[in-house]
């Protein structure tokens, strides 16, 4: 049995904010036991805690749902136990998510891991059937984190410390996804005039488009009034 505690962080923006608890490993050889305490976090007012394993394929990390925690006290108390055969790569660390994606995060191995690079999505399991017609694909405009970056081509997570794309993302909260007839986009959020082209010329966004509301919805703070606010695109390639 291993046995070690880890500290537990609060993350802003990639950047380690403060200590509000920590958690303590044990490590069996068909099993793992993780005991959560924490105090101070900077929680959204209402909802669950959404506990996450950071797993690690390949030099890839994936957040795997394991549960949510009630906060019905300042407090958090949590066990977390689970079988090794269940999870079948690497865990090098937890996360806590609320509802307003504020992160919290734990690490071992002596693993150095970018917290908004962590993707937490669900695995989509594909099924297959004989002798049915399958309808084209439908485009896709999806609403994004930058820490949803983490699906593209390994190759492509740079763009995650892109300064256009960051600027944009901090402005408006949100990225654009956007999949059409088999082409991937990412948008950055921003408005089209002279010195804004520039620069997202000048960081590789050379394509403006504006989005219908049918094709995404945007909150207030998401947005910008002007008729000439929509996206500044860069076209990704997919790997083959």
């Amino acid at each position: 049995m291993r046995r070690f505690t880890q500290y537990l962080y609060e993350y802003q923006q990639s950047e380690k904010v403060k200590n509000i608890g920590f958690v303590k490993v044990e490590q069996g050889i068909e099993e793992e036991r993780i005991q959560i305490q924490a105090r101070g976090g900077n929680f959204s007012s209402t909802g669950k805690l959404k506990v996450y394993l950071i797993c690690k394929k390949g030099g890839v990390y994936k957040g795997v749902l394991q549960g949510e925690i009630e906060r019905k006290r300042p407090l958090i108390q949590y066990i977390l136990t689970f079988s090794k055969k269940e999870i079948e790569n690497e865990v090098c660390g937890i996360i806590l998510e609320d509802e307003e994606h504020k992160r919290y995060m734990a690490t071992w191995n002596k693993e150095t891991i970018d917290v908004d690079m962590i993707s937490t999505e669900p695995l989509k399991e594909m099924e297959i059937q004989e002798e049915i017609e399958i309808e084209p694909k439908k485009d896709v405009y999806e609403k994004i984190q930058r820490r949803d970056l983490a699906r593209l081509p390994r190759r492509e997570w740079k763009l995650a410390n892109n300064n256009f794309l960051l600027h944009g993302f901090y402005n408006y909260h949100h990225l654009l996804w956007i999949e059409e007839e088999g082409k991937l986009y990412i948008g950055v959020p921003g408005v089209n005039h002279a010195r804004e082209v520039q620069a997202a010329n000048a960081f590789g966004f050379t394509e403006f488009r504006t989005m219908e509301n049918k094709e995404i919805e945007l909150n207030e703070d998401e947005k910008n009034p002007r008729e000439d606010f929509g996206y500044f695109c860069r076209r990704i390639k997919r790997n083959e």
